[in-house]
């Protein structure tokens, strides 16, 4: 989900954990446990009542039969398939809960609809693909749903997972944490997520923001150099869930070359 707010100082560097819940690297003293108890009780945590896997999965089919009679889900399958993918592990970053009582919930869901679309469209034929995903805001009904899909959730380190042959699926993930967290020094076959840029002075307006700034600009330009970008196509069904997304691609070499 969008508005990963972290920690980040130039002194002396530490793991801290950010206001989503994202442990992320940091040279600045971590809030006291006042401020962080409010923090974490600012956050909704209860899940929806009488909410469970079985119904999760019911909600999952009923979206994904809509998805396929959308033009983003057509549009989007024509165009991923006019290449061929050398994916062997999928990894999905910050969506959010699925279970949690929260106006994003069905946010959410369109996005993890996404996410499985893809995978089916870039997955080899007979080689299933590792899937992992990691969000701070999972309940344990969001894990075991998970793992109905194949998807294994991980508490951390999910970018040790990302190779060469990944695809990650990043939806809104602020900049200051998907690039050095997530990006730096890799390389993936296929990325979804928030518009890679060159610059991002325009939106570092925390100080934490500006200490990375310059790291962050030089990441996006080595990120976005060498790849092809589209955007996802409209989406009709949810306003906001996929809008905006950007899809990034390696850029195919000349067989001459």
């Amino acid at each position: 989900m969008s508005d990963r707010r972290g920690q980040w100082k130039r002194e002396k560097r530490q793991h801290v954990q950010s206001d989503d819940g994202w442990t992320v690297v940091s040279g600045g003293r971590p809030k006291d446990g006042a401020e962080a108890q409010q923090l974490q009780s600012a956050r909704p945590t209860r899940t929806v009542g009488g909410l469970t896997e079985e119904k999760l999965l019911d909600e999952l089919n009923t979206m994904e039969r809509k998805w396929e009679k959308t033009s983003c889900a057509k549009n989007l399958a024509r165009m991923l398939s006019l290449r061929d993918w050398m994916v062997t592990e999928a990894v999905c970053i910050g969506i959010g809960s699925f279970s949690i009582d929260w106006d994003h919930r069905y946010r959410s869901m369109w996005q993890l609809v996404l996410f499985r679309a893809v995978v089916k469209t870039v997955q080899q034929e007979g080689v299933p693909l590792a899937l992992y995903a990691q969000e701070p805001a999972f309940t344990p009904i969001d894990i075991s749903f998970l793992s109905r899909l194949k998807i294994t959730a991980t508490s951390s380190g999910i970018e040790s997972r990302i190779t060469s042959r990944s695809f990650i699926y990043a939806p809104f993930v602020d900049w200051y944490i998907l690039l050095p967290l997530f990006l730096k020094e890799k390389d993936p076959e296929l990325y979804i997520g928030n518009e890679i840029l060159g610059s991002y002075g325009t939106y570092a307006n925390t100080k934490e923001k500006k200490d990375v700034l310059e790291e962050c600009n030089g990441l996006g330009k080595k990120f976005a150099k060498g790849r092809e970008r589209r955007r996802v196509p409209d989406f009709e069904e949810h306003g906001n869930a996929l809008e905006g997304l950007m899809i990034y691609w390696k850029e195919e070499e000349d067989e001459d070359d």
